[in-house]
């Protein structure tokens, strides 16, 4: 599941998730939610790989940044 799929699926707005994610601010969830093709999207670190999947209870993990499931 990707980050955004779980924001949606959790009815999270970007700054909600950014809160879950110990963040004050929404536009590093809301880049890590975008398209891997869109100019703005980026890969969370691995120290926030880390956080995302302990917020997200490994919903969301490295592979879900990286390949696309069918």
């Amino acid at each position: 599941m990707t980050l955004n799929e779980y924001r949606l699926n959790k009815k999270l707005t970007y700054i909600a998730l950014s809160k879950l994610l110990g963040f004050d601010q929404a536009t590093m969830s809301r880049r890590w939610c975008l398209p891997r093709a869109h100019p703005q999207s980026q890969t969370p670190s691995a120290r926030n790989m880390e956080k995302i999947i302990e917020a997200t209870q490994s919903a969301v993990t490295p592979n879900d940044f990286y390949f696309k499931r069918d």
